[in-house]
């Protein structure tokens, strides 16, 4: 078996905050294959869109990292000032969630999509008709036109496809999608994942799709990689894991969906959300999960293989298929 084009191995991150360190990744670990999609799931400040930015090395000053993040079997935190610049340029891209807030507005898009090609040599003529021939590709027609215009003349589904086409300018080989649908319509979100979707297959991309949409992952994803408080709880097929989840954050994930035409309640995981720097010494979700024991509040599991999944959870066998966020849970002690 080849190795993996990119491998997280126990990623922890430490952000400093009011001049101490706190954690915001503890436990990161997973890989990603030359052409496979990945979808990183799980609810706000779990660490999703912190994970991306550990991979693309964009961390704020003073940041921590420990574990391993290798792409090709290199390590990206070892990577020298030209080697990184030369990975950001050549090998790997981001897509990120708010068009609006990473594409300057007093430039023309044609300035934004332009630099990257500009800077490696690109004669401006080539580049501005690789732009106009990029922006056909992600559905903006009239491209000559459209490199004049600024970001303020633009609606928000052809900003994003204006980013999309930002990111592959360079012909990356690993392409990270940040949310990149979360402020669009439903129809526009569809275009958008349906030209994603073709753009991997026609260019062979690996694809690191960041949401909270476990649907929309399961529908464009090869693999899902569940992440609560800083650590990956859950890793399988993702058709796999949306129809037979095993670990209890997952189940209560998806059952806390709505179903159109259903009135049964919706359950409801208890507790809120926690940081990583507000995990205990157990499982991270132990706080919150019906089933926990006390070795689930003094034992941190690691992820282990069961049925062909990868799952965080010290009762995962014991478990599988009963797991229940009514309010008659069963309370284990």
């Amino acid at each position: 078996m080849s190795a993996p084009l990119l491998e997280l191995d126990r990623l922890a991150v430490r952000l400093p905050v009011h001049g101490e360190l706190s954690t915001v990744i503890h436990d990161a670990s997973f890989e990603i294959a030359a052409g496979e999609a990945l979808g990183l799931v799980g609810e706000s400040g779990s660490g999703k869109s912190m994970t991306a930015r550990a991979i693309m090395r964009l961390l704020p000053p003073r940041a921590e990292i420990s574990g391993s993040v290798s792409y090709l079997g290199q390590s990206v935190p070892g990577f020298s000032r030209s080697a990184l610049r030369d990975f950001r340029a050549t090998q790997i891209a981001m897509i990120y969630q708010d068009p609006r807030a990473h594409i300057n507005p007093v430039r023309t898009n044609g300035d934004f999509l332009l630099e990257a090609m500009l800077a490696q040599g690109v004669r401006p003529a080539a580049a501005r008709e690789r732009a106009v021939g990029l922006l056909a590709q992600v559905g903006i027609a009239d491209g000559g036109r459209r490199l004049r215009q600024y970001p303020h003349q633009m609606s928000g589904g052809q900003l994003q496809r204006i980013m999309i086409a930002a990111a592959l300018v360079t012909s990356p080989r690993l392409l990270l999608a940040d949310e990149p649908t979360t402020a669009l319509d439903v129809t526009t979100q569809a275009e958008v994942m349906a030209i994603l979707g073709d753009l991997r297959v026609e260019r062979g991309l690996a694809l690191l799709f960041i949401t909270h949409d476990l649907d929309l992952a399961a529908a464009v994803t090869d693999r899902m990689a569940v992440m609560y408080a800083g650590m990956i709880v859950e890793i399988g097929s993702s058709q796999t894991i949306h129809q037979d989840a095993l670990h209890p954050y997952t189940v209560g994930l998806l059952r806390s969906r709505p179903k159109i035409g259903s009135r049964a309640r919706i359950w409801v995981i208890p507790g809120r959300p926690v940081s990583a720097f507000e995990a205990g010494p157990g499982c991270v979700f132990a706080a919150r999960c019906p089933y926990a024991t006390g070795r689930c509040r003094t034992e941190r599991p690691g992820l282990r293989e069961v049925e062909r999944q990868l799952v965080a959870c010290h009762r995962a066998e014991e478990l599988k298929g009963s797991v229940s966020f009514s309010a008659e849970a069963a309370i284990s002690d």
